[in-house]
């Protein structure tokens, strides 16, 4: 989805920038980098999918709209990576919040969000380190 995303909204300087100085560089940093992903990864979806989701839905009545909501909200807390980012997370927190919904529970989407920042995060620090980024 996110390089299907890359390919619909074109280069995203914006969050090219942003993410290069994100990114761990030393294996101190990777590490500290795989503990700050597992924990968005868990607080986030607690957040978003979980508290807001379920407020919204409180709201509405209706799975669809709690879940557009929510995302909305996610993209809009992502926008420092510029608009086409915030366009793509928008659709990723979609997404997420539809496996929520569909798995009635949390724990896949935490898992799926903890790995793949982890596995993005590893793979940009290491292409940052040997100038490939």
């Amino acid at each position: 989805m996110l390089i299907g995303m890359h390919f619909i909204l074109g280069r995203n300087n914006q969050q090219v920038e942003a993410t290069k100085m994100l990114l761990p560089r030393t294996y101190s940093e990777m590490a500290a980098w795989v503990a700050l992903s597992v924990t968005a990864g868990f607080c986030e979806e607690l957040i978003f999918r979980g508290y807001l989701q379920r407020q919204f839905l409180a709201l509405t009545g209706k799975a669809q709209a709690a879940v557009v909501l929510q995302a909305l909200v996610f993209g809009a807390a992502h926008l420092y990576q510029g608009w086409k980012g915030a366009v793509t997370i928008t659709v990723y927190g979609a997404l997420f919040g539809a496996l929520a919904v569909w798995r009635k529970s949390l724990r896949p989407g935490m898992i799926q969000h903890a790995s793949q920042d982890t596995f993005t995060g590893i793979l940009g620090g290491i292409a940052l380190r040997h100038h490939m980024f």
